[in-house]
């Protein structure tokens, strides 16, 4: 009987340390994954416009684990607008829209961030003299691809900027202005900035 009692207690004392064991292999991988949420603002210049588009203010995210290195996020901007003269002389606006189809996805390493992913471009509105003229489904013809990298020290609690280039790829359903926004605009290299604030302490 005493055997059988000692034998008991060393299984329960095995088990008891096997899964002791399981949660304190479990533990750092969940404690690594984090969410962390930044404001959003930045602004992009249109080469083939002379233009500059403020960006934001909005919302970024991004989620991972910090110790691996690996990331997703996600940034959602307002619509914009910006002025410009076109041809050098016409007084000129338009209204952008820049929404994003699929996540950002990349690096964080030794404090450099290092992502892309895909936007829509949509002008929702152009004119002449600040009156507008309404465009419903004036957007590019496929995605454009973006991609960010910061300098060295970004921080992850608090933030940082990233830039890149990007070129734009064709606009259709713009009405008589399509080929005007196309001739200005697709294949030029454009330069963006993004400056992700947070207190994610």
């Amino acid at each position: 009987m005493r055997a059988r009692n000692k034998r008991a207690a060393v299984v329960a004392v095995a088990g008891a340390a096997a899964v002791g064991a399981l949660f304190a292999t479990a533990a750092p991988s969940t404690a690594a994954t984090v969410r962390l949420s930044y404001a959003a603002t930045g602004s992009t210049a249109l080469t083939g416009l002379g233009a500059t588009l403020p960006l934001g203010p909005g919302t970024a995210t991004v989620e991972g684990d910090l110790q691996q290195g690996a990331i997703t996020g996600s940034v959602d901007l307002p619509e914009s607008r910006t002025k410009f003269l076109l041809g050098g002389f016409l007084d000129t606006h338009a209204k952008v829209k820049v929404t994003p189809t699929t996540p950002l996805t990349g690096t964080i390493k030794a404090g450099v961030v290092d992502v892309s992913g895909q936007f829509q471009v949509q002008i929702t509105e152009v004119g002449h003299f600040d009156i507008g003229i309404p465009l419903q489904n004036c957007k590019t013809t496929e995605p454009v691809t973006i991609a960010l990298k910061s300098g060295a020290g970004f921080n992850p609690s608090t933030g940082g900027t990233l830039t890149g280039t990007y070129k734009l790829p064709r606009f259709a359903d713009c009405f008589v202005d399509t080929e005007i926004i196309n001739l200005l605009v697709v294949g030029k290299d454009n330069t963006i900035s993004i400056d992700l604030k947070g207190d994610n302490r």
